[in-house]
């Protein structure tokens, strides 16, 4: 496995951008134009400040004492639910939401699941005064309630998807749905290595932030800067 993309946007056999024709110019725009944006200077300064500044960066790596005394080892947490909104989804949404700034866009739309997701991008899109949409399942709706409330109070539209099965894979197709429909203004930012090329190069990019803090964290902890082990949840 290769865990950088080629120029293409595939890892090894994995990867690529299979899209629908109508959403190729879109994605298209964002290939062309990610890496040079994200390498600026004027886009990683402000990117850090506001890691720093904003969503509480860095995160502490805590000492689990008695979960090492249980299993013989020492166990160390990355308390990301400590970063606001919390949890490690602002990381990107911060990212992302400058990227779409720098390319002219004034319209951010989202998928959500379980809330997270869209709770970071309308944080982020409320802060940039940014008009948000996000599309999340009937069904999560009623079970993420919380969430939704959450999301509407920053100032987003929280939009149901009511077809299929009314989940997360409903949401996504509303979303890309909107995309293909508002290409000029709107920028689809999606909260997982998932989707086509680059979206899944963004997220790791943006999400980098964690692995860097620990390896300085466990450093100074341990005197070493690598784990025997890291146990990380993925959906």
């Amino acid at each position: 496995m290769n865990y950088n993309p080629d120029k293409d946007g595939f890892y090894g056999d994995f990867g690529g951008a299979f899209i629908p024709e109508m959403l190729y110019p879109n994605v298209e725009l964002l290939r062309q134009n990610y890496l040079k944006i994200i390498a600026s200077e004027t886009f990683q300064s402000r990117f850090k400040q506001l890691l720093q500044d904003y969503a509480g960066r860095p995160t502490p790596l805590y000492f689990a004492r008695r979960l090492s005394e249980k299993y013989g080892t020492n166990v160390f947490l990355k308390r990301e639910d400590l970063a606001h909104t919390g949890a490690h989804k602002i990381n990107n949404t911060i990212g992302q939401i400058l990227v779409a700034q720098h390319l002219g866009k004034r319209r951010i739309i989202a998928e959500t699941g379980a809330g997270q997701h869209g709770v970071a991008t309308a944080t982020v899109a409320a802060l940039m005064g940014l008009e948000c949409v996000v599309y999340m399942g009937e069904v999560d709706m009623a079970r993420q309630a919380p969430n939704v409330a959450r999301m509407r109070m920053l100032g987003a539209e929280v939009r149901p998807a009511k077809s299929g099965s009314r989940t997360l894979k409903d949401a996504t197709n509303e979303a890309i749905r909107d995309w293909i429909n508002h290409p000029k203004d709107t920028y689809y930012l999606i909260g997982s290595v998932v989707g086509p090329h680059p979206y899944p190069d963004m997220v790791t990019r943006f999400q980098s932030v964690i692995s860097r803090e620990m390896k300085n964290q466990l450093l100074e902890k341990t005197g070493r800067d690598y784990p025997d082990k890291i146990i990380a949840c993925v959906g």
